[in-house]
């Protein structure tokens, strides 16, 4: 009983925060992050603070199916100096019973790295030419659908008041190709290896599951005219 009343308290605290809109350094934390998600892969923080003069921002995000691992890449560069810091993390997206348990340990889903780097302001600019190389300022592919167990990269950026978005499947772009990827890595510190792309098994396209665990999961977003179709 004891038990379940501390499950019971834990998914009560997991509902109020998922009222909240995901902050950048909130993706981490395995109990907010599964509730978060889509406010963070929308960039809603950083829509909601871009106006001219103000820092620009630039999120990168890598699903490599959301169950083995997501990596996120956060670039802030402060409007007054012109320096930059990247902040990168790298996670598994699924839970199960442990974290609702509070019995998030060393071992496990929601594990992963983070660093924090600065960037030059060349390495910066380098990564604004690999994302336009990659196709960023074409316009949203409206009705493009991200599946959570596959392969793909969203972007989204910042500067100047102006807000952009931009996503990349197997079937607009080669994934594991995109040049923004390489120029990423240099600010990258975590020492997590990165996934590669692959085909994985699937059993049946209705329930997708790779484990046979309680704790698989699958969604879909669908990405809008410069976003997310909420």
């Amino acid at each position: 009983m004891k038990l379940l009343r501390s499950a019971f308290s834990a998914l009560v605290m997991t509902l109020l925060l998922a009222g909240c809109a995901a902050e950048g350094d909130q993706v981490g934390n395995p109990v907010v992050r599964p509730f978060q998600w889509f406010s963070y892969a929308n960039g809603d923080d950083i829509r909601r603070d871009c106006a001219p003069g103000r820092n620009a921002r630039y999120r990168l995000i890598y699903n490599a199916i959301y169950d083995e691992q997501v990596r996120t890449y956060d670039i802030l560069q402060y409007a007054t100096s012109g320096t930059a810091t990247q902040t990168t993390r790298v996670l598994r997206g699924s839970i199960g019973v442990d974290w609702l348990l509070g019995q998030v340990t060393g071992s496990g889903r929601g594990q992963g790295g983070s660093s924090r780097v600065d960037i030059s302001p060349a390495e910066l600019g380098a990564i604004e030419q690999a994302l336009i190389k990659s196709g960023f300022e074409q316009p949203a592919i409206r009705g493009q659908i991200l599946h959570s167990d596959e392969f793909y990269w969203i972007a989204m950026v910042c500067r100047e008041g102006n807000f952009k978005y931009y996503a990349w499947t197997d079937r607009n772009a080669d994934v594991a190709k995109l040049p923004f990827r390489d120029v990423l890595a240099k600010g990258d510190q975590t020492g997590v290896p990165f996934v590669e792309p692959h085909v994985p098994v699937v059993f049946g396209r209705s329930s997708r599951y790779y484990t046979s665990g309680p704790d698989s999961t699958y969604f879909t977003m669908q990405v809008g005219d410069n976003g997310l179709i909420k």
